[in-house]
C-alpha cells in the first residue's frame, strides 16, 4: 500500500478495496474524504494545524459562535473589564446549566463555557459587554477534493487517511461486517503516526516554576 495519496488515487483505491464502481459511490467519495479527514485531524491532535482567532462576546447573550472552519479547542480566553485575559473553564452541559440557569436575565463574569450545537458554545455566566475573545483552536485545512489534488494528511500520513475513509465507506455501505476490520488497521496506523509525529504533537501546558537553590553554607 503506497503511503501517500492524492486526490484520485484516493478516490480510485477506495472504489478498488469495496468493491463498489458504481456512480452512488462514487459521488458519496467526496463526501466520505472529509469525514475521513476530520477522524484524522482530531485523532493525530498535531499542533501543526492550530491557528487563533479574535471574536467577541454579545452583551446579554450566552452564546459564542464557533470560527470558520472550526474542528476542535484548544482554549478560549477572554479580556475582562481591567484588560486581563481570563481562561475560560471546559465544563459538560449538564454542569453549565446547573450552574447558571438564569442566561436570559442575568449577567455576570463568564466562568465557564459547554458545546452548546456545532457552530457554537454556551458561556456561564452571561456577559454583559463585547468582551473580546481570543480562540485557539484547529482549524480544518483544505481536503483532497476534485480541485485540491494534494495535501499534507495524503501526503504524509496516507496510508493513515485512507483507512479512516474505508472505514466511513463500509459504513456507508452498510458493510458492518468490514467495518471493524479497517477500523484495527487503522488503529494499528494511528499509533505509529503518532510515534512518528511526537515532535508536531500538542503539548500539555506546563508552568514555569522556580528551581529551588542550594543554600550556601
Amino acid at each position: 500500500m503506497a503511503s501517500s495519496f492524492t486526490y484520485t488515487t484516493l478516490k480510485a483505491a477506495l472504489v478498488s478495496f469495496t468493491e463498489d464502481a458504481g456512480t452512488e459511490f462514487a459521488s458519496a467519495v467526496d463526501t466520505i474524504i472529509p469525514l475521513g479527514e476530520d477522524q484524522v485531524l482530531r485523532d493525530l491532535d498535531l499542533e501543526l494545524f492550530d491557528v487563533t482567532a479574535t471574536t467577541a462576546f454579545s452583551a446579554a447573550t450566552a452564546t459564542l459562535t464557533k470560527p470558520t472552519g472550526f474542528l476542535a479547542l484548544r482554549t478560549l480566553h477572554y479580556t475582562d473589564a481591567n484588560s486581563q485575559e481570563q481562561l475560560l473553564l471546559p465544563k459538560s452541559w449538564e454542569f453549565v446549566k446547573d450552574y447558571w440557569p438564569t442566561s436570559s436575565t442575568t449577567t455576570a463574569s463568564p466562568k465557564y463555557f459547554a458545546d452548546y450545537s456545532d457552530t457554537a458554545w454556551y458561556i456561564a455566566g452571561t456577559p454583559s459587554g463585547t468582551n473580546v475573545v481570543t480562540v485557539r483552536y484547529i482549524k480544518r485545512p483544505t481536503g483532497l477534493s476534485a480541485t485540491t489534488a494534494t495535501t499534507w494528511l495524503g501526503t504524509n500520513v496516507g496510508d493513515l487517511l485512507f483507512y479512516a475513509c474505508l472505514s466511513v465507506s463500509e459504513q456507508y455501505l452498510k458493510a458492518d461486517g468490514r467495518v471493524a476490520l479497517w477500523r484495527q488497521e487503522y488503529t494499528d496506523r494511528l499509533t505509529g503516526a503518532r510515534r512518528e509525529l511526537k515532535l508536531e504533537k500538542r503539548m500539555d501546558y506546563m508552568p514555569m516554576t522556580a528551581i529551588p537553590q542550594k543554600e550556601r553554607n
